[in-house]
């Protein structure tokens, strides 16, 4: 057993999916929430324990990249090109903003948004 402390569930994509070559083969898949339609897969991040993708929400969220944890990722269409994440539109447009321009992006990110995404953070959400 390593030293090393294992990467949040939320960030690590765990799909069966056969001969599947990685997160960036996901790149303009049409993606869907529990509750409609998110938007398209503009690009990925695949890294050792970190997985995310940067969704175009186009005019529903205008302006704005949508990142998604690939732990989300609940099931993927290859034949259709699509894929379906765990939560609501609501929850997802509510998570801390991916802030592709800024140094350090990702880990500005992976910061904010790894208490939103936690199983604590979810029921503190929905607790009234």
């Amino acid at each position: 057993m390593s030293g090393t402390p294992s990467p949040p569930a939320q960030w690590l994509f765990h799909c069966e999916l056969e001969d599947f070559p990685g997160l960036g083969s996901l790149t303009t898949y049409t993606v869907h929430a529990e509750d409609g339609r998110l938007g398209t897969v503009l690009r990925t991040v695949d890294e050792p324990g970190t997985g995310l993708l940067l969704v175009n929400t186009g005019p529903w969220i205008f302006g704005r990249l949508l990142a998604v944890p690939a732990g989300l990722i609940a099931e993927v269409d290859r034949d259709a090109e699509t894929l379906r994440v765990a939560g609501t539109r609501k929850h997802l447009r509510r998570a801390p903003e991916y802030l592709a321009d800024t140094p350090d992006a990702f880990a500005d990110y992976r910061t904010k948004a790894a208490d939103y995404f936690s199983p604590v953070g979810l029921a503190r959400r929905l607790t009234p």
